[in-house]
């Protein structure tokens, strides 16, 4: 009997460390219900699972996201608050995706003539994604609720249709951005709302669900049924260093009008920056401290078309490779997370053909040139 109790004890114990662990990795709300068994009861099966059991000694193990109470802040009333960024106003001042533009301004007459414009944004994370969602409320006068995807739980979709059913603006736009990091679970809970506007007979006031993803293939594979209502798909292309000159000679002019910044840096920060808006503007910033484009760069351990230390450490250890590495190998070896190079590394590498998926990775020859030239300066 003594040892049962303790064995259970055990297993109640490194549950509930694995679960600690799993919420951490995962960044999700967790429940775990455990009962206390001290008689010769056998030990659930549903254990790891939400429900209670039917001894009367049960302990409810609660993991969920901290709530920040903001009406504890004190808000700033000083002089001096600057404007530290610049986001497009206009259309206009959004530089290319030419094609997303085209899409949005379809879905706005459609909003207009007051037909559903649910859609989702595909592209590499830095490209304006978050800006694009921002512009289209404002074309359409809408409500703008932003969401991450991680913050999506059973607990605050209540509060989420609580927010669209009692603003008073006659658009709303619901935002979900990193959709992919949502609870599958719970998105499905979304099916029949933005499909119907409704949840448990319900009515939901109509609004516009826009989302953004960098990894599509996890929704396809987790919520098809979600992306089968959301009626546009619009892409982001690479932008191009001719994009991204006009980008930063924008924000120079919107913030940094009276620096020396000449045509020479601005292409090269444009050259430099994995044509990604958000690392060029970043680039630009440091540059309006330092001066010198050079220690800019060697800041960043920036080298030729972009790459970084850990690109190089990639392509280096792909070089030496008797065979084909995985993903996880790979980001093993060059000291960060699989995840972190999926997602930060390895759609670069691909996209301009340093690297081959076969379908583990090895190196081209562009890949192994560009090595040689880095290692010859």
């Amino acid at each position: 009997m003594i040892f049962l109790t303790i064995f259970i004890l055990c297993v109640i114990f490194y549950t509930i460390k694995f679960l600690i662990r799993q919420e951490k990795e995962n960044n999700r709300p967790l429940e775990l219900c455990i009962s206390s068994y001290t008689n010769n009861q056998d030990l659930p099966q549903d254990i790891l699972g939400n429900k209670s059991f039917e001894n009367p000694s049960t302990i409810n193990v609660k993991i969920k996201d901290n709530n920040v109470d903001t009406n504890r802040i004190i808000a700033y009333t000083g002089n001096g608050i600057r404007k530290f960024e610049f986001r497009p106003q206009t259309w206009e001042q959004f530089i290319a995706q030419d094609e997303a533009k085209k899409q949005a301004q379809t879905i706005i007459k459609k909003v207009n003539r007051g037909i559903r414009g649910h859609f989702i944004l595909g592209g590499l994370k830095g490209c304006g994604k978050t800006t694009f969602v921002e512009l289209f409320a404002k074309s359409i006068h809408a409500r703008l609720f932003s969401y991450i995807g991680r913050q999506i739980n059973e607990d605050i979709i209540p509060d989420i249709i609580n927010e669209i059913n009692q603003s008073t603006e006659k658009n709303v736009v619901l935002f979900v951005d990193e959709i992919d990091t949502a609870d599958w679970k719970c998105l499905k809970i979304f099916n029949p709302i933005i499909e119907q506007f409704k949840i448990n007979d319900k009515a939901v006031k109509p609004f516009i669900f826009a989302s953004a993803t960098i990894n599509r293939h996890l929704l396809i594979k987790n919520n098809p049924d979600l992306l089968d209502r959301i009626e546009h798909s619009i892409s982001f292309v690479r932008y191009t260093a001719d994009n991204l000159s006009t980008i930063l000679n924008q924000y120079k002019q919107q913030l940094y009008e009276e620096d020396n910044i000449t045509p020479d840096t601005i292409y090269t920060i444009a050259t430099s920056c994995k044509y990604t808006p958000r690392i060029a503007i970043s680039l630009l910033e440091d540059f309006v401290v330092e001066q010198n484009i050079k220690q800019v760069l060697d800041n960043r351990h920036i080298t030729v078309e972009g790459l970084d230390m850990f690109d190089i450490k990639v392509l280096d250890k792909l070089s030496v490779s008797k065979r084909a590495l995985g993903s996880n190998a790979l980001a093993l070896q060059i000291g960060i997370s699989e995840q972190s190079y999926l997602r930060e590394i390895e759609p670069y590498l691909l996209e301009f053909g340093y690297i081959q998926r076969v379908p583990s990775r090895i190196i081209t020859l562009k890949g192994l040139e560009i090595l040689k030239q880095i290692k010859e300066k």
